[in-house]
């Protein structure tokens, strides 16, 4: 098969990997539409591009993205001008990326081998709704550090609240989802970095997640139902407001509120 000459293999992942399943075609094109359309994807996109320029990561700055999974993360970074090197285990996504974002380069990795291939030195490295899906987190995160340019940033999101946790955590390969003291405590053992911020976000969604979540439990709801796209209307409304929200976020930082994720950013030594 002749690859897009901006992919590049270097190992992959089994289909079927415990922690990364992309077996079910079916739920794999939900998950494209989604990431082409819900509001969450078009939401968190544009909240992860707000932290790094106010972090001080502003384009072209350089950002290495570690499970890049389909692109969605790397092509709207792309777009806005950041130099964007995404990385996966799975060839199928990783094509996917390629076709979101042909500026961008990417590279076919299985990272449960380590990150010895990968480039080094970046300004920013991203771990994207990744670190729930491992075993070692912790592990994850030192490697992911290596690959940081001295003052650069490490940072990431992860699902949030262990009273959300549902079949959908489970049918995605989720090992847990956290809050600030756990995912504190894993950040500030990492080595040779400093914890810069760690937010809530996504307040809007916990009570609504909470409702869903619980009625698809009793009907045994799965992936595929939480990966539906909302109506137009419905879908355009918590859009609006979850931009509403991120605008307000440093009020917000101030109310014991939680959200449904949670945005950390380490900073690497000099």
């Amino acid at each position: 098969m002749s690859l897009p000459s901006n992919v590049r293999v270097l190992s992959a992942l089994d289909p079927n990997h415990a922690a990364y399943d992309i077996s079910d075609a079916g739920v794999m094109e939900q998950l494209s539409r989604a990431e082409d359309a819900h509001f969450w994807h078009l939401a968190r996109n544009a909240f992860i591009a707000q932290h790094l320029e106010r972090l001080g990561a502003c384009p072209p700055a350089t950002v290495l993205e570690l499970g890049c999974g389909g692109g969605c993360v790397s092509a709207h970074l792309a777009s806005c001008g950041f130099r964007v090197t995404g990385v996966d285990g799975h060839l199928p996504r990783v094509l996917e990326a390629a076709r979101r974002a042909r500026s961008a380069t990417f590279l076919v990795a299985d990272l449960t081998k380590g990150v010895a291939e990968l480039p080094v030195e970046q300004d920013v490295v991203g771990l994207f709704d990744v670190l729930e899906h491992l075993v070692d987190p912790g592990a994850a995160l030192a490697d992911a550090l290596g690959l940081v340019r001295s003052g650069g940033l490490l940072v990431g999101t992860v699902p949030a609240l262990m009273a959300l946790w549902s079949q959908v955590d489970v049918s995605a390969g989720h090992q847990t989802r956290f809050d600030k003291q756990s995912l504190g405590a894993l950040l500030r053992a990492v080595d040779g970095a400093e914890l810069v911020e760690m937010i809530w976000f996504n307040r809007l969604l916990a009570p609504m997640m909470w409702a869903r979540r619980r009625a698809m439990a009793s009907k045994q709801g799965d992936l595929s139902a939480d990966l539906a796209l909302p109506s137009p209307v419905v879908n355009g409304t918590l859009l609006r407001a979850l931009r509403v929200e991120y605008a307000l976020e440093r009020a917000l930082e101030r109310t014991p509120v939680p959200g449904a994720s949670l945005w950390f950013a380490l900073r690497k030594r000099r």
